[in-house]
């Protein structure tokens, strides 16, 4: 992945820091420190020419300060969105600034830099929030977290002009990789809560519902803190779940009637609340919501359930604080190392809705004589569409996290992908499902290389949440672009299988549609149809097509 990054001091420290995190960033950074805002005018620049996905304009406020009025900020910002405007493949991060007051004056005179400061922070995320590709650097937020006299150095910017420590250093890079994560969509899909002595203090069956440590003030005011975070880590769209021993009587009436309880019992999709042990609910939990136990966060005070889980699964376990009164601090180390997020997408906020939702549809499933008959009930609709603008960062996300069905596993950012809808060689198509309890969203995703000359397509990549396995959506989904295909004139369709550790609910896909296949001995499949005598796809759902 190609970087570049502006500034206006010396970060050569931080970026290496960087490189020491991620080997494979190629890192663009100009001839000088004190020419970013060329390098954004500059329609040639040597910045426009390196072509970074991500753009990094990490400021010194005290510096910045020092170089523009006030009123120049409103220009500066507009150079910026024209910049990202005319770039379409790149994100741009822009830093809050920091304006050290190290001016002598008198009690009640306000510094002008603060205001300089306080414009400045304003514009940063107005911006970005109107603006899907730019967002914020919280380097004031750094700073401030740190303390400015351990975050800059006096004595290194009066020797090298170099203003931040090696603490300072250190921290923007670790600020810049989590950024990059986040990026990627690199991170968890399900946080797994103990509840004694974890979601409240004490134990609910030992203490009663009035006995447990959970308030507005003292010890229980931790406990709620850390469930306000918790609540707001589920509506980021996180997955949350339950893994306790206990009482589920008791745990509900908790739910339903302790006056200080954040979260409730919509708040989960699902809960192991009985006397098994941890390891075989947490294995069910995975079963249950169809996703690999790689995407779970565990947390629990127990030391002796934290090293079951982490000896024996692929879980993530995280110690859990001594001292409780570090619950807030540990639910935003919680965030930052498994669930860091840049924007929240439609997806994601009706996230644990869709769950529930497919509970409801299992109760059905249970009450109805036949798959076929339970299908046909669920009254489905599949809206498919040549990818758009808009559904770029779902696009990439899908590519990212999904695993089981996945034909080749090809990992692509919001870059790669906008570069394949842009080209004339690529179809990329993508398709929303819902059915008579709700919407899944953007559920499939298709690549599609075309050859005109030899009138052959090949699927680059072809790929489906979990959440609509056993529908066959995907068929009907591959029988719509087979259709298109033709239409185009395109005769042959091929198709490849590369297996991995978890996609092999997509090892027989092709095989079922009776495409003609090629086994190789590490497991990979080549598959070609002449899409000319393509039988009729099955399905179940009412296609619309939203060109």
């Amino acid at each position: 992945m190609k970087i570049a990054v502006l500034s206006n001091v010396e970060l050569r420290a931080s970026l290496d820091e960087l490189r020491k995190m991620d080997a494979e960033i190629e890192i663009y950074i100009p001839g000088g420190y004190g020419v970013w805002m060329q390098e954004l005018l500059d329609e040639n620049s040597q910045l426009v020419l390196s072509a970074p996905e991500l753009v990094f304009l990490i400021l010194d406020g005290i510096s910045l300060f020092e170089s523009f009025r006030e009123d120049e900020i409103d220009s500066i910002f507009e150079t910026i969105k024209s910049f990202v405007e005319k770039h379409a493949s790149l994100h741009f991060f822009i830093s809050e600034i920091d304006v050290w007051n190290r001016q002598i004056l008198p009690n009640d005179e306000l510094n002008r830099g603060k205001l300089f400061e306080w414009k400045w922070n304003r514009a940063v995320y107005t911006l970005a929030s109107s603006f899907e590709r730019i967002h914020a650097f919280k380097l004031k937020e750094l700073i401030e977290s740190e303390g400015r006299k351990a975050f800059y150095s006096d004595k290194l910017w009066y020797l090298g002009g170099i203003r931040y420590s090696s603490l300072g250093h250190k921290k923007i890079a670790d600020e810049m990789e989590l950024l990059i994560r986040a990026y990627r969509k690199q991170r968890k899909k399900v946080l797994v809560l103990d509840l004694d002595n974890t979601l409240w203090g004490g134990i609910l069956g030992e203490a009663g519902l009035d006995g447990i440590e959970l308030a507005d003030v003292k010890e229980g005011r931790r406990f709620k803190d850390f469930q306000t975070r918790i609540k707001e880590l589920k509506n980021l769209g996180v997955l949350l779940t339950i893994c306790s021993k206990n009482n589920v009587n008791d745990v509900m009436e908790a739910f339903e009637k302790h006056k200080h309880m954040v979260l409730k019992k919509d708040d989960f999709v699902r809960m192991k609340i009985n006397w098994e042990n941890k390891l075989k609910n947490i294995r069910e939990l995975a079963e249950e919501l169809n996703l690999g136990l790689d995407s779970f966060v565990f947390i629990d005070d127990n030391p002796a359930e934290r090293e079951l889980i982490k000896t024996s699964l692929p879980c993530e376990v995280p110690g859990f604080p001594i001292d409780t009164a570090r619950l807030n601090d540990f639910a935003w180390e919680i965030y930052k190392r498994y669930f860091y997020t840049l924007k929240v997408s439609v997806e994601d906020v009706k996230k644990t809705e869709m769950y529930l939702k497919e509970m409801e549809r299992e109760k059905l499933k249970e009450n109805v004589a036949s798959l076929e008959e339970y299908l046909k009930s669920l009254n489905m609709k599949m809206k498919i569409r040549k990818l758009k603008e808009e559904d770029i960062q779902r696009a990439a996300e899908l590519t990212q996290k999904t695993n089981q069905f996945n034909l080749t596993t090809l990992r692509l950012t919001e870059a790669e992908v906008r570069a394949r809808m842009n080209d004339p060689n690529y179809s990329v198509y993508i398709a929303s499902v819902e059915d008579r309890f709700g919407e899944y969203g953007k559920v499939l995703l298709a690549f599609v290389k075309k050859d005109y000359l030899n009138r052959t397509a090949e699927f680059e990549n072809l790929l489906m949440s979990c959440r609509v396995f056993g529908r066959y959506l995907e068929d009907q989904f591959v029988g719509f672009i087979e259709n298109e295909l033709l239409k185009e004139g395109i005769q042959e369709l091929r198709a490849r299988y590369i297996p991995t550790t978890k996609n092999k609910p997509a090892q027989d896909f092709f095989d079922r549609l009776a495409y003609e296949v090629e086994t190789f001995e590490n497991g990979e499949k080549a598959y070609k149809l002449d899409i000319r005598k393509a039988g009729e796809r099955h399905g179940y759902a009412l296609l619309e097509y939203d060109g």
